[in-house]
């Protein structure tokens, strides 16, 4: 079974509020840095939308392609720092900042990337959270 298991296994933050996302946010980022291209786009739902300065990106096909574009021009290590979670029914957020070390596997060059995010997770019938929206701003720290 994949670890979506974690995350009903609450966290601490700062402020003292549970974040039943941190799993899923550290599954997102070792999926990506892995290149595991089907467990990333299981994390999401067949309707998300990835959004950032590129554009908006639909749907579980679209989504697939983006990650292997990424993962066949990158390798990642990404860390967040998740300032506010909230939950609401079946709908939830988490929102934070972001940094991240891009490896060029073309020309070995280093990028060093920060930015913000905003995901935001739909619970299904089985109770599973996944992504529906993520959106991101940012880019290369000089």
């Amino acid at each position: 079974m994949r670890l979506f298991l974690l995350i009903t296994i609450l966290l601490a933050i700062p402020g003292g509020s549970a974040d039943p996302f941190a799993g899923l946010r550290q599954e997102w980022a070792r999926d990506l840095h892995a290149k595991q291209i089907e467990a990333s786009v299981a994390l999401y739902t067949a309707d998300a939308d990835f959004i950032s300065d590129a554009g908006r990106t639909h749907g579980t096909a679209a989504i697939r392609e983006l990650y292997r574009k990424i993962t066949s021009t990158f390798d990642s290590d990404i860390t967040f720092t998740s300032r506010q979670v909230e939950v609401s029914g079946d709908l939830a957020y988490d929102s934070g900042s972001y940094t991240e070390t891009l490896l060029v596997r073309a020309t070995g060059k280093t990028q060093h990337m920060a930015g913000d995010y905003v995901t935001v997770y739909r619970r299904g019938k089985d109770g599973t959270w996944r992504i529906v929206e993520q959106v991101w701003t940012g880019g290369e720290v000089q």
